[in-house]
């Protein structure tokens, strides 16, 4: 059995806040991640939202065109991480992530395409690991679990494991017992930019 942190451990966890910005964004066409939605480009709305949460720190994994994205962050407290092998499958960005974190209770996910993620989603994700200790902790918008995800670092060296393209589906199935489901208000904070008609409908709603 898998477990995260000791609830009573409480406020005094330490989560890093890993914001994955690799990949090629083959629906898309361009680099999603740099389209700007209300002044500020998908990828700087997910990192100000992680650095304004109590994550302890914030990771930034880039790959494809990593030096605009880097660019795009500049002047932001955040540790940039460049992953090579970013083609490979998001696995490699999952791990590079978790390298980069150190010694932390756990590590919260979030895609850079995902650009109405907010800091208090982010805290709530973070306290109820804290107050529950479960192993894996993510939103659930109507019927459906979503994005971003927290891990614990109970579960960092499955992570290591994985090969390909793939995120951390596969490790959250092998757990069903250490799940905690956070119910979501508005499931507009977990929607991601996937194509040219996604972005679209997002400009028109601003």
């Amino acid at each position: 059995m898998v477990t995260g942190v000791s609830a009573c451990e409480g406020a005094h966890v330490s989560v890093a806040a890993i914001v994955l910005a690799a990949g090629c964004a083959t629906r898309m066409g361009s680099q999603k991640v740099l389209l700007r939605l209300e002044g500020r480009s998908l990828v700087q709305r997910a990192v100000d939202a992680a650095l304004g949460s109590r994550a302890s720190r914030t990771i930034v994994v880039v790959g494809h065109e990593a030096g605009p994205v880097t660019d795009d962050l500049a002047g932001r407290p955040v540790t940039v991480v460049v992953n090579p092998e970013y083609a490979a499958g998001m696995s490699t960005s999952l791990q590079a992530g978790v390298r980069a974190a150190g010694a932390c209770d756990a590590a919260i996910f979030l895609l850079g395409d995902q650009p109405y993620v907010t800091t208090r989603l982010i805290d709530r994700l973070i306290e109820r690991f804290a107050e529950t200790g479960k192993a894996v902790v993510r939103p659930l918008a109507g019927a459906r679990p979503a994005n971003p995800v927290l891990l614990s670092a109970a579960l960092f060296p499955e992570i290591l494991e994985q090969r390909g393209d793939v995120g951390g589906r596969e490790i959250v199935e092998r757990h069903p017992g250490e799940v905690c489901l956070v119910p979501l208000d508005d499931p507009q904070a977990v929607m991601d930019i996937d194509s040219p008609q996604d972005y679209e409908a997002a400009r028109e709603g601003a």
